[in-house]
């Protein structure tokens, strides 16, 4: 969902918090369900995710880290400082993930509002169950890759 210069996404798991977390905070994890990349849920920690053809590499940075219910990172998108919120919540039956990305320029905004729900409802989906292995990934120049989301040189 769009809101002004947010983009909102809100997303059930049958998962506890603990499978969530690691699946948003592992490097080998994220490239099984978002993109490559060499990310540290460290604060102050710059990392950098390949978002080719699109959006080319967005660089970053951790913000703020409360394990296992906040993750908050600065990205910078086609030359806009964005900050994208996660926090999970327990809701008795798995969590609860809510994802804000604020700050996304216009021409871009749709695509992420699009990108984000595929990504949280197909593919994030399919690693915290298991169904897409996440140590199949490998290191290619410094960023963890996997397979099946495979991105050209």
């Amino acid at each position: 969902m769009i809101d002004g210069d947010r983009v909102i996404h809100e997303v059930h798991y049958r998962q506890a918090i603990d499978a969530v977390w690691q699946v948003i905070t592992e490097p080998d994890a994220i490239a099984a369900w978002l993109m490559p990349n060499d990310f540290a849920p460290v604060v102050g920690r710059r990392f950098r995710l390949d978002a080719r053809p699109m959006f080319g590499f967005i660089d970053g940075e951790v913000l703020e880290v409360d394990p296992p219910r906040l993750l908050r990172c600065r990205w910078f998108v086609e030359g806009a400082e964005t900050t994208l919120t996660i926090t999970l919540e327990p809701d008795g039956t798995g969590t609860l993930l809510r994802l804000e990305h604020v700050g996304l320029p216009p021409e871009p905004r749709g695509g992420f509002d699009g990108g984000w729900g595929e990504k949280l409802h197909h593919d994030l989906q399919l690693v915290v169950t298991g169904k897409r292995d996440s140590h199949r990934s490998r290191l290619v120049h410094g960023l963890h890759h996997h397979p099946d989301l495979e991105v050209s040189d």
